[in-house]
C-alpha cells in the first residue's frame, strides 16, 4: 500500500485540489481511498458529493478506523490548514511521500523554510515540495519560486502547476478535472499532475 499525505500550515495553497488530482489519477492504477483529515471545511469530501463522483473512494478521517484498508491500493491524505511543525513530521514518518503544496508567492514562500524547517533538522526526505498556482507568462513567479527553493536545497517537483478556473469547476460539478465542459484549459491542469503523479510513481 502506498500512501501519500498532502500538507501544508498555510491555507489556500491548493492542498485539496492536490489531493483530489492524484487520488483521482491513482484509481486509474488501482483502488484508491482518499481520506478528508480537514474536519473543518471537508472540502474534498464536498467535492466528491457534489456530483456524479470521484474515481477513488472518499471518507472523513473519523471513518478511518472503522474503515477496512485491505482491498487499496493507494491511500491519500487530505489533511487540514495549521498542521504544525510536530504534524508534518508525525505525518511524514506515518507515509511513503509527504507533498507540501505551495504557491510563488512571496509570502508563501516566506512562510515555506519554517514549515519545512523540523523535517530539514531531523533529515526526514520522503517529502516533495509542488508549486501551484502559477501564473502563465510572461509572469516569471513560477521559475523564480522553484529557483529559491532549489537554492535552498528544498527538494521540488520539476513539473508546476498552472493557475486554472477548471479547478474551481471542477470542483463545484463534482467531477475530475479533465471532465470539466467547455473550458480548454481543463486537459492542460489535467495534464500537469499527470506529470507530477509519474514523479511521485517514479
Amino acid at each position: 500500500m502506498f500512501r501519500i499525505a498532502v500538507a501544508n500550515d498555510k491555507g489556500g495553497v491548493g492542498k485539496t485540489t492536490t489531493a483530489v488530482m492524484l487520488a483521482t489519477l491513482l484509481a486509474d492504477k488501482g483502488p484508491t481511498l482518499l481520506i478528508d483529515a480537514d474536519e473543518k471545511t471537508a472540502s474534498a469530501t464536498e467535492w466528491a458529493a457534489a456530483g456524479p463522483g470521484l474515481a477513488c473512494t472518499v471518507i472523513p478521517v473519523e471513518n478511518l478506523d472503522a474503515t477496512d484498508l485491505s482491498p487499496y491500493t493507494y491511500l491519500v491524505f487530505d489533511t487540514k490548514a495549521g498542521e504544525d511543525a510536530g504534524d508534518l513530521l508525525e505525518l511524514s514518518q506515518a507515509v511513503d511521500l509527504l507533498i507540501v503544496p505551495t504557491k510563488p508567492d512571496a509570502l508563501s514562500l516566506r512562510a515555506l523554510p519554517k514549515t519545512l524547517a523540523p523535517l530539514i533538522e531531523r533529515g526526514i526526505k520522503n517529502y516533495r515540495v509542488l508549486i501551484t498556482d502559477v501564473p502563465p507568462s510572461p509572469s516569471t513567479d513560477g521559475h523564480e519560486a522553484r529557483a529559491a527553493l532549489m537554492d535552498l536545497g528544498v527538494p521540488v517537483f520539476s513539473r508546476d502547476i498552472r493557475r486554472a478556473s477548471a479547478f474551481n469547476k471542477a470542483a463545484l460539478a463534482g467531477t475530475r478535472v479533465r471532465d470539466v465542459k467547455g473550458d480548454q484549459r481543463a486537459k492542460l491542469a489535467h495534464m500537469d499532475y499527470e506529470l507530477v503523479l509519474r514523479e511521485v510513481l517514479a
